[in-house]
């Protein structure tokens, strides 16, 4: 059994709303109901589940017909709980792909592609080279050719994972709490993989939905 999670728990503090920004209009949709449509869509996702404040979890699973779970206060605590409902709800989950509700341009293809590299490696992480220069302070120049950028989603077999993740890590991906000897695929993309962070964000996100990017 393969499941997908959505991380939905963020308060949106940078995107200066007292509504979470996952949760902002775009195009006449929730950001986070693309994500949840593309799950949904992808034929090798058995089940979607939504981590999210708890006051929404009902709202949400309503809206876009998935289980839902209560985060935590920070992101690896809502991790945690979206890998111990899995472990008490689904015993036989083999795979699991996280996802954030701020990235609407999650495509269903994507999640086969992900689920099925795992099928050869331990972990796929979605990974971005760093096209911009590095600084550091206290160095005039940093090599940023052994750098990259890690975005979701992020796909993990299911008991290696739930083995080794504690929700006190100080780490911000969730790849960095798997096995050092561990097996993993950086996928390395080019295209838009947009995450909506501030409000200047969303005029670009609908021009690309408009345009069909």
């Amino acid at each position: 059994m393969n499941v997908s999670v959505i991380l939905s728990g963020g308060t949106g503090t940078r995107f200066g709303n007292d509504l979470p920004k996952q949760y902002s209009m775009l195009c006449g949709k929730e950001i986070i109901g693309y994500v949840a449509n593309s799950l949904k869509q992808s034929s090798q996702s058995n089940k979607t589940l939504i981590v999210s404040a708890e006051k929404d979890m009902e709202r949400l699973s309503a809206a876009y017909g998935t289980e839902c779970t209560v985060g935590g206060d920070t992101h690896n605590a809502s991790v945690k709980n979206g890998l111990d409902h899995i472990k008490s709800n689904y015993p036989n989950c083999k795979k699991v792909l996280f996802a954030d509700a701020a990235r609407p341009f999650l495509a269903s293809n994507t999640v086969d592609e992900y689920f099925a590299m795992l099928d050869d490696f331990d972990a796929v992480i979605t990974a971005k080279h760093i096209t911009d220069s590095l600084g550091c302070d206290g160095k005039q120049f940093v090599d940023r050719s052994p750098y990259y950028l890690i975005q979701k989603p992020e796909a993990f077999c299911f008991e290696m994972l739930y083995n080794s993740f504690s929700a006190n890590s100080s780490a911000t991906a969730i790849v960095q709490q798997i096995p050092l000897n561990a097996k993993i695929k950086k996928n390395f993309i080019t295209g838009y993989n947009l995450k909506i962070t501030y409000p200047s964000d969303l005029p670009l996100a609908e021009y690309m939905i408009r345009e069909g990017k």
